[in-house]
């Protein structure tokens, strides 16, 4: 299989290295700011205004959450063989309509049912197709792109989580629901419809183990390794942390009597904190970026313990924590494939990594709003994320161990 070519359809010419990752830095601001980050300013005004519980509320973002992870292998599959321009360019049409039925919500169900289109357009649009974008137009030089990119899209929570809450306080949910809907389509459709460039000799698959097999032959091959299922459950435990943050942050704040300007500088704190994270990776000389995981997940467990018992200050130096760390961890999860288990096929097997991963993150939102329900607080799911950050680091110790990653440089064939 070879990757698409999108060089120069219909005679238009390829975008140049920078407009790319431009292109690709704008569109997932604007789709991680209105399809995920700006969520959790959603939840009180709705419980409000419409009287839905937010236990339910919750479930509904889990239920976009689990139609993503359920699209996630099909879209990486798709991604190997159509130019990605056009996957994410629907996306962001399908993020605009889910956005419209969300701000028109007549009822239960149709809060329900607008998840969908809003699920599949997160499998389209977020992290992991950009990153397909990189790998196939960088080859195996991605992963520089990738640190400028995320660089960008670090700023997708300090500029949204900010902006919904003044917007849902001056105009209305709604409206700012419709203003969301019409950035994803005036501004990442047509960003998206220029997203055309080269394929990198590297990406091709001819040099394939597998040969000429179908990308489900390595999907096999992948499943039967253990350090595969490590790196999995590693994602899977600080994915359930981000979706429970995402979800809940500006309500936990309240809980623990924090002024809402307050709430609002925690919450801003924690993009500026992913973009330093990356500055500081991007500047290490390190030949392997996945050896980096061991600090990054300590950081991560400091600052999910000062969340847990802190107050004031200390929840601003949580989400410091917190930021730097996430904002590793999402490079780190650009890179585990072909770092770990194989530089071919990258595509299919990131969406093949991903599906167990975003299915749990999936249930996140809503597993949460049980956990307060049961703890009378959040102090039960507090506690929860610390184990889950505890988790993360003895799993991915232990797939770097299986590949000699704590000991060498060596990567995998």
């Amino acid at each position: 299989m070879t990757a698409p070519s999108d060089s120069h359809p219909s005679g238009a010419p390829a975008l140049p290295p920078r407009q790319i990752l431009w292109t690709l830095g704008v569109t997932e601001i604007i789709s991680w700011g209105t399809l995920y980050f700006a969520f959790t300013v959603f939840i009180e005004p709705m419980h409000q205004s419409l009287g839905y519980s937010k236990p339910f509320l919750a479930g509904g973002f889990s239920l976009g959450l689990l139609v993503w992870a359920m699209c996630s292998f099909a879209v990486g599959r798709l991604l190997d063989r159509v130019p990605a321009r056009k996957v994410m360019g629907a996306g962001s049409v399908l993020a605009a309509i889910g956005l419209l039925l969300w701000a028109w919500c007549p009822s239960p169900a149709m809060f329900l049912l607008m998840w969908i289109p809003l699920g599949v357009a997160m499998a389209s649009t977020l992290y992991e197709p950009a990153f397909v974008v990189l790998r196939q137009a960088w080859g195996d030089g991605y992963q520089k792109p990738i640190v400028h990119v995320t660089l960008l899209a670090g700023f997708a929570s300090t500029i949204f989580i900010p902006l919904a809450q003044w917007l849902v306080i001056h105009l209305g949910w709604r409206q700012t629901l419709v203003i969301f809907a019409a950035l994803n389509l005036f501004v990442c459709v047509p960003l998206h419809a220029r997203l055309r460039y080269a394929v990198h000799p590297s990406y091709a698959h001819t040099g394939s183990p597998l040969g000429g097999a179908a990308s489900s032959g390595i999907a096999r091959m992948t499943l039967r390794q253990p350090v595969f299922w490590a790196v999995v459950l590693a994602f899977t435990a600080t994915a359930v942390i981000a979706s429970l943050l995402g979800a809940h942050l500006i309500p936990l704040l309240t809980e623990k009597g924090m002024p809402v300007a307050q709430q609002l500088v925690v919450a801003a704190l924690i993009g500026p904190a992913q973009v330093a994270g990356r500055l500081v990776m991007a500047r290490l000389p390190i030949d392997q970026p996945v050896r980096l995981s061991m600090p990054v997940y300590i950081v991560m467990c400091i600052g999910l313990v000062c969340l847990a018992i802190g107050s004031g200050y200390w929840l601003m130096f949580a989400a410091i924590c917190y930021g730097c760390a996430n904002g590793v961890n999402t490079m780190l999860r650009a890179m585990a494939m072909p770092e770990l288990i194989s530089r071919h096929h990258y595509a299919t097997l990131n969406g093949l990594m991903m599906t167990p991963v975003l299915l749990m993150q999936a249930a996140a939102p809503w597993f949460g709003a049980l956990l307060w329900r049961a703890g009378g607080g959040y102090w039960l799911m507090l506690w929860v994320m610390v184990a889950l950050a505890i988790a993360a680091l003895g799993a991915f110790a232990f797939a770097l161990h299986q590949r000699g990653l704590l000991r060498t440089g060596t990567a995998p064939a």
